[in-house]
């Protein structure tokens, strides 16, 4: 049997090879810098790289310096960042390039530790920063890379626990191509991406196949482990489109969302939420939320035919979502509400589900 050392050269021979021929030409391999690295690595956690590109540009064109983004204001970007999802992560990302501006210059640091600074920036982003751009010998674990190292070395820990996470670093630690990080960190992700796929993996187009246990094995299917599912619970949420028709032209009651809760620093329509329970049509207007809308609208006419519905799924909740029409001749007293022209929605950056509603209405 080969030494340890021995098996670890061959892989990261086969595998550098590999990628040198089959690497896809995504936008931020082409012109490496730091921040593309940075942009391309937030936009890509829970984002597939098909949807995650067109993003990538969005925000490239947008923000083409990390001063552009540090000088941009909230709204801007989570306007851009419309449809992924997860938007504390447009948040951290430009409370990051702010950091970066005005602590280091303008430039990312070349350390963990500088780059622990920056808020959304965790151990796999700090791996890519320094590996991708820097090409420093520093490893980066995503869910392809525990997927590839599991099967390659039937591992059983779960990748989901404290203490299997930790091996599987260790591992990719140990692993590494210290002359070729970049290279090395890139090609096992992208062999995560391309071959060695959650399910049916092709292990016939896989440079590494001869050393991997898991097909020695039979288990390259069943491999990686997981310890336990997330529970999901369902959430009712009733929106409503309140117009008002003031002879100014058609408009509509929006706020932006506070607290911790999801979707935060995005705008809604009003909102009665009734957590897991959803609400009948009488339950709904008998309700005190109800009542304290409607008390802010001169002549409010509801209509009870929901204009849309939609189940929307998130990571740990299965939310069940209605939007009635609410119409008034205006409002009474100061509601917390921002009035607008309808037509100026789209300046807003609104929840998928919104959207969602919306085109089915349109």
């Amino acid at each position: 049997m080969p030494s340890v050392s021995s098996l670890y050269k061959a892989i990261q021979t086969r595998l550098g090879a590999w990628y040198d021929v089959y690497q896809r030409p995504l936008p931020w391999r082409q012109e490496v810098s730091a921040y593309h690295v940075l942009l391309s690595e937030v936009i890509l956690q829970q984002t597939r790289v098909d949807q995650g590109t067109a993003y990538y540009h969005r925000f490239t064109e947008a923000f083409p310096r990390v001063e552009d983004l540090a000088n941009a204001s909230e709204d801007e970007v989570l306007l851009l960042w419309q449809g992924l999802g997860y938007y504390s992560r447009g948040r951290n990302l430009r409370r990051a390039a702010q950091i970066i501006v005005s602590e280091f210059g303008g430039e990312l640091p070349r350390t963990p530790e500088g780059l622990s600074r920056l808020p959304g920036v965790g151990p796999y982003t700090r791996g890519a920063i320094l590996s991708f751009a820097y090409d420093l010998p520093y490893p980066t674990v995503d869910g392809n890379v525990y997927r590839v190292l599991s099967r390659l070395f039937a591992l059983t820990e779960p990748i989901d626990t404290t203490s299997g996470q930790k091996k599987y670093w260790e591992l990719a630690e140990a692993l590494l191509d210290r002359k070729h990080p970049s290279r090395h960190n890139q090609a096992l992700i992208e062999l995560g991406a391309l071959v060695c796929l959650p399910r049916r993996p092709r292990c016939a187009e896989c440079p590494v196949v001869e050393y991997c246990e898991a097909h020695r094995l039979g288990l390259e299917e069943r491999l990686p482990i997981k310890q336990g599912k997330i529970k999901v619970l369902p959430r009712y949420m009733y929106y409503f489109l309140v117009r008002i028709e003031d002879g100014e032209g058609r408009k509509c009651l929006i706020r932006r969302r506070e607290g911790r809760d999801i979707w935060h620093g995005l705008y809604e329509y009003p909102l009665i939420e009734s957590g897991e329970t959803p609400l009948s049509i009488e339950g709904l207007t008998e309700s005190e939320s109800f009542a304290q809308l409607t008390a802010s609208l001169r002549s409010p006419r509801f209509h009870p035919i929901p204009l849309a519905t939609h189940a929307h799924r998130l990571s740990h909740r299965q939310i069940y979502a209605s939007l009635f029409l609410l119409e008034c001749e205006g409002l009474i007293g100061s509601p917390v509400y921002q009035v607008i022209p309808e037509e100026e929605q789209s300046a807003y950056a609104f929840p998928v589900l919104i959207q969602r509603l919306l085109e089915k209405i349109r």
